[in-house]
Formats: C-alpha cells, structure tokens, sequence
C-alpha cells in the first residue's frame, strides 16, 4: 500500500466517497453516447405521442334543491316528502351509478353506433363533424365491431365496401339488445346507393341521409361501427364519477374520454333524463293520490244518497215534515258520529291497503299519501 492509499484510507476510514468530478469528466468524454440516447428518446417519445389519441376530462355540476311547496303542511291532501336535500343528494348519487339509468342515456345517444374516419396513424370517432346520419332500423341486426365503409359518389350517391373474413358474424338488434349471428358476403364487398334510400341487408339495415350544410367531397371515405351495447353502458357506468362538491347540496360529475362533444353531451343527457324521471315519479305520486281521494268521495257520495232516501222514505210514511229541535238536534249528532266513524273507517282501509303493500313488496309508487286521509303519525309519514 502506497503513501496516497494510506492517507485517503486514514482520512476516509468509514468508506470510499464519491468524486464528482472524476464521474463529469467521463461523462464528458461520452458525450456522443448520451446525445444519441437522448435522441433516441425523443424519436421514441414522438412516435408513442403522435399515435395515441387525446383523453379529456370534463365536469359537470348539480345543484339539488329542495322543491317542497310552503303552503304544504300536515293537515294537506297532497304533499311531497322528498328527505330534505341530503336525501334527494344521495338518490341523485346512486341513481347516476345504476345500470338502468345509463341505459336510458346511452340508448337516448345512441353511442353504441360510432362515425369514423380514418387518420394517417388510426380511425378516429368524429360524432357530431360526420356529413351525415344513418338512421339505423333497431328491428333489424347490425353487425358488431366491424367497420363498414362509405364513400361518397357525388352529392346523391354513394358506395358501402367492407372486407369479410368470415360467412357468419355476431350482430345485435338494439330494440330489445338482443343478439344473434348472421350471413355476411366473404371476401369484398361493394354496393352502390342513393342517399335517402332504404338499406336492407343482413348486417346493416337503415337510411344514410346528408346534413344540411355539409358539402359533400367525391372520393370521401367515412366508416360505421356498432358496439355491443352492455359493454356500452359497462363502460359509462364504470367511467361516471359523481361526488359532493364543496357545498353539500352541490354534486360534480366527472367524465373522461377521447371526445369532448361526446362527453359534454353524456354529461348534459344525464342531468336531463334525471330530471324528467324525478318529474315522472311526483306526477305517478300525485295521480294516485287523487285517485284515492276520488273513490273515498264516491263512497261518501254514494252513503249520503242512501241516507238522504231513507230520510225521504221516513218522512213520506210517517207524514213528518216539520222535525223537532231535538229530533234535529240527534240527527246532527247522529251525522257528526257517522263522519268521525267515515273518517276512521277510510283510516283503516288506508292502512289495510298499507299492509298489503309491505308484505307483498310490490310497487311502493301506488301507495298515496298518508295526509289524504289525516293520518299524522310521524312512522308512518317516514
């Protein structure tokens, strides 16, 4: 061991440091190499970038209030009970999150049918910029996940192409979502059609109209796909975020995907259709409600009518026609007792009728309101 081991070993007893220095200088000396990888990296970079296609992300904001009318107290007819905001929130919430309802959006869009055109590096999903719309007959099957080429002719014509590997392939008919497998030409296949006309074949069935204000390029080629629509909604359910958002009574909905105008349409469609289906239940809630309060007037109707007959009857067989005050007295006594034992009596039925709802568990829309007929236990009303 030499005199410069000893004394970097005596100076640096715990271990060996790092010399900076020494590293740049030999980094300096390849210098080429670390040009070339960073090259490299950016070429690869580029490429990655360029193909793969943008993903946004969009917010929504609901605000829920409460819609309970102020003349509506205990002792009214009709009155809607909704839990107060916090509740309405929660429905709001879970409604957004159920299978059901992003059904009603997505077949209210019909997103499981995609316009497409293709770029240099993909087929991108153009919506709302394609120069036409094909009104697809939901009768009939479409087929899935295979493109079908359109290119146009001229302003009134136009050409279907497609390439089929296979003489049979899945298809889907969207008014009842079923599905099925149907005969497809092998090979190419190439057919002419003026815009307007029917399409009947055994894996396309429609019209292809153009949009006004469109121009129509000769030789332009655009692609229909159909996708499966339980994956379709799978995927919305699944892609839907929706939370509280500051405020309590403020809920944000969020949703990404590669198309802003696809999104803010979804997002927009959902708010409505939320809105027509809470309107739909209070209607339903209040039509049964009348309902009820109509047959108890009937009944009540029909009841005085007897009494007032057999008053008549008395009346004309006895001869009485001027009644005493205390005849009269009883009678009122007797009418009030008859309408505190009516009222009652619609208690019990509406309770009975309570009852065969929660045992059987059928549908609680038909059930009206407790107030129609004055019940004002706390229970029950919850």
């Amino acid at each position: 061991m030499d005199y410069n081991e000893i004394h970097n070993y005596k100076q640096d007893p715990q271990g060996f440091s790092f010399d900076f220095s020494g590293f740049f200088f030999n980094a300096c000396n390849l210098w080429k190499l670390v040009l070339l990888s960073i090259g490299a990296a950016l070429i690869v970079a580029y490429f990655i970038n360029v193909r793969k296609q943008n993903i946004y992300r969009l917010d929504s904001l609901i605000s829920v209030e409460s819609e309970q009318n102020p003349f509506f107290t205990a002792n009214t007819s009709i009155s809607f009970n909704w839990g107060g905001v916090s509740g309405k929130v929660g429905k709001i919430i879970t409604a957004v999150k159920t299978r059901s309802h992003n059904e009603l959006v997505v077949d209210s869009l019909q997103y499981y049918m995609q316009y497409l055109a293709e770029t240099k590096y993909h087929m991108v999903d153009i919506y709302k910029k394609a120069p036409f719309v094909f009104k697809l007959d939901k009768e009939k099957p479409q087929i899935l996940g295979k493109p079908i080429g359109i290119r146009f002719i001229d302003d009134t014509t136009f050409e279907l192409f497609a390439e089929f590997e296979n003489e049979r392939a899945a298809a889907q008919r969207y008014d009842d979502k079923s599905k099925l497998t149907v005969n497809i030409p092998q090979g190419s296949f190439l057919k002419r059609y003026s815009f307007g006309d029917p399409i009947s074949l055994p894996f396309l069935s429609g019209t292809i109209v153009l949009k006004p204000g469109f121009d129509v390029t000769p030789g332009g080629e655009f692609y229909l796909r159909f996708l499966n629509f339980d994956g379709i909604v799978y995927s919305y359910k699944q892609g839907i975020k929706i939370a509280p958002f500051s405020q309590s009574s403020v809920l944000r909905m969020t949703l990404a995907g590669t198309n802003k105008q696809k999104i803010v349409d979804y997002l927009n469609t959902t708010t409505a259709i939320l809105s027509k289906v809470e309107l739909e239940r209070k209607n339903q809630y209040a039509t049964n409600t009348i309902k009820f309060i109509d047959s108890s007037l009937t009944a009540v109707n029909d009841n005085l009518k007897g009494y007032t007959d057999e008053m008549n009857t008395f009346r004309r067989d006895n001869k009485v026609f001027n009644v005493s005050d205390e005849i009269s007295q009883i009678s009122t006594q007797l009418k009030t007792l008859e309408g505190e034992q009516e009222a009652e009596q619609s208690k019990l039925n509406y309770l009975n009728n309570l009852q065969t709802y929660l045992e059987t568990k059928t549908n609680y829309t038909n059930i009206a309101a407790p107030t129609s007929v004055g019940i004002t236990e706390s229970n029950i009303l919850s």
